[in-house]
């Protein structure tokens, strides 16, 4: 709570210190200019009475922040010095401290060189990390054969946790003591949400993390450099991720990623527009959903045979 506080306008900050907001499940917050700031928990979104200083579950007349507000929170969150922050706004996010993620979006211009820089910021996603050890201990039998890890998918929509269990599969699976290991392809920096090299999440013992480089590259290095025996990648999805993946699976490497699919039918669709997808010999395939605020967990073969179902707490 203290990060968030601190990147926040005098505004906002002002409302929230007189307001018990903070809670365990808060997922996500957005700030959209001149619409009401939004709260986003695994169950609803809330939003704040500026005159009762209170949260109210309907967005009308909720609390909005206007373009002074939101420069004043970019100020804050690039310490400063937006120069220093240009590489990671042209990539739509910065990584902060505390793990925290911030994509932003707002009007593009062309920049001297030829890049595309972000000029006005005015829409901004903070995703709040959420570590949840233990949550995929119970999965790690059915994904290793022998000392072979077999070649595993986590598919889910946007917002469904993909990222969080894939954190804890990753230390699971290197905290075994066979593990010689395990190199994160950490792109976005939501993983291990390192801080100047430094993880801010639990990775494992035997994890070395690759913060800040694109899929490919980071695939690519960790084969030659670190020989792991699993490569981590999370949410895959161009010609470039899939090469990669399919580099490493024939190098001996076994391979864990994520991918966003709002079915398995759209998956199989993916497999049927993208032949490289067809070439990543995926053993396991595990399907999240959500059902009255629980998540599902549905594992399956490469044969698409269910192998078992699993239900959050």
């Amino acid at each position: 709570m203290d990060e968030l506080m601190k990147i926040f306008p005098v505004r906002l900050r002002e409302i929230l210190s007189q307001v018990t907001w903070y809670r365990e499940d808060l997922e996500e917050i957005r700030i959209r200019i001149q619409r009401p700031v939004q709260f986003v928990t695994s169950q609803a979104s809330f939003y704040l009475d500026p005159r009762e200083k209170r949260l109210m579950t309907q967005a009308k007349g909720g609390l909005a922040l206007g373009e002074e507000d939101l420069r004043e929170m970019l100020t804050y969150v690039c310490e400063y010095s937006r120069y220093a922050y240009a590489r990671q706004m042209r990539q739509g996010f910065l990584a902060l401290d505390g793990g925290i993620r911030l994509g932003l979006c707002g009007q593009y211009m062309a920049e001297e060189d030829g890049r595309i820089g972000m000029e006005y910021p005015m829409y901004f996603s903070i995703r709040i990390p959420h570590e949840k050890k233990g949550c995929a201990a119970w999965i790690e039998p059915w994904l290793i054969e022998g000392e072979t890890f077999l070649h595993t998918l986590i598919l889910a929509a946007p917002g469904m946790g993909k990222t969080t269990f894939l954190r804890d599969l990753v230390r699971v699976l290197s905290d075994r003591p066979t593990c010689r290991g395990l190199a994160l392809i950490d792109e976005r920096y939501e993983v291990a949400a390192a801080n100047f090299g430094i993880p801010q999440n639990d990775v494992g013992l035997h994890t070395d993390v690759y913060s800040g480089y694109a899929k490919e590259a980071g695939c690519m290095q960790a084969i030659r450099t670190m020989a792991p025996q699993i490569l981590a990648v999370d949410e895959i999805g161009g010609k470039k991720d899939l090469e990669s993946l399919v580099y490493a699976m024939h190098c001996g490497v076994g391979v864990l990623a994520t991918m966003h699919a709002g079915s398995l039918l759209e998956y199989q669709q993916k497999r049927e527009w993208e032949p490289l997808l067809e070439k990543c010999h995926f053993r396991r395939l595990l399907w999240i959903d959500k059902k009255s605020g629980r998540r599902q967990f549905f594992l399956y073969d490469e044969a698409g045979e269910l192998l078992c179902v699993k239900e959050s707490a």
